[in-house]
């Protein structure tokens, strides 16, 4: 069993993270590893994914109709709903380790903690700027290299990488900070992501097109628009999008039964969960649960230009 393997097998799903003298969790969706990885075509997912470029190759990283210069040792970040491709532009494809992430953590405290990856109008952040590096190359051989290490002794690596991660945001590294202004966001940017913010920390009840309107006080028609120019859909599907990825995750990393996970998701009977599940996923949840289903869906190759994945 593989570094990868094992992390995904340990250190899935609620990982407790110390803060100050507080155990609080934060929920964990995928880890992932490619020695040389391919171009993607550009893509938006519902979560976090947060990416530390290895000691080689080099590429361009496009968010938001930006395009980032990438180099070894960069960390940058792939938020919520947004349009986003890696392409390699040297020799060699690059090395990449990233990790997922559940868009809406589960405590206050966390929510503060990785505050700068949802606010930060900056998504790289160059290796002179942050410490992951060494922790990183430090912590996996750990890993790798003992077959018999413990669950509990791979999670305390994985926890440790986690804060590594968190702390590196900008505005968590006060001389980053400092020194590199951020880049603009322009109104509607800001609108949507804090509309997009809206939607994940209140999937576990119905939501309306003119209640997230209100929140950032622009009509309904408006909120579509900026929603739509921002995750590429509409409001109703990202909404539905963003429930079935929680729900996957809930299937695939826990025994909660699926009555409850409906509820969770914001579905008002079980019926109506099994129907958009199977609709966007293309098997019914408990299906999804029996064979093992992955709720980080993958395939650089024959994934659609834009696609929500």
């Amino acid at each position: 069993m593989d570094w990868i393997e094992r992390l995904n097998r340990d250190v899935t799903g609620q990982v407790p993270l110390l803060i100050g003298s507080e155990l609080c969790p934060v929920e964990v969706l995928h880890w992932a590893y490619s020695a040389a990885l391919p171009d993607n075509v550009a893509h938006r997912h519902t979560f976090f994914e947060v990416c530390l470029v290895g000691r080689y190759g080099t590429g361009t990283f496009l968010a938001m109709n930006r395009e980032y210069p990438l180099t070894p040792g960069d960390l940058f970040v792939a938020r919520p709903g947004v349009l986003h491709r890696i392409r390699n532009t040297g020799d060699h494809l690059m090395e990449l380790c990233w990790v997922s992430f559940a868009a809406t953590p589960t405590a206050t405290k966390i929510a503060t903690f990785l505050q700068p990856f949802a606010e930060s109008g900056d998504v790289v952040i160059p290796e002179r700027a942050h410490a992951l590096t060494p922790l990183w190359n430090g912590a996996l051989p750990s890993i790798a290299g003992n077959g018999e290490s413990s669950s509990a002794s791979v999670a305390a690596v994985a926890s440790a990488l986690i804060t590594g991660i968190t702390q590196s945001g900008v505005g968590g590294n006060a001389a980053y900070a400092s020194s590199t202004a951020p880049s603009p966001l322009t109104s509607a940017e800001r609108l949507a992501r804090i509309a997009v913010r809206y939607i994940h920390d209140n999937l576990n009840r119905p939501i309306s097109v003119a209640e997230i309107a209100s929140q950032v006080h622009v009509s309904p028609r408006h909120l579509t628009r900026i929603i739509e120019s921002f995750v590429g859909v509409a409001p109703a599907a990202y909404i539905e999008r963003a429930r079935i990825d929680r729900a996957a995750t809930l299937l695939a990393r826990s025994l909660i039964p699926i009555k409850e996970i409906a509820d969770a998701v914001g579905y008002g009977t079980v019926h109506q969960f099994t129907r958009a599940f199977t609709r966007v996923q293309g098997r019914p949840p408990g299906m999804f649960r029996r064979e093992g289903g992955d709720p980080i869906r993958r395939d650089a190759d024959t994934e659609q230009e834009g696609a929500l994945v």
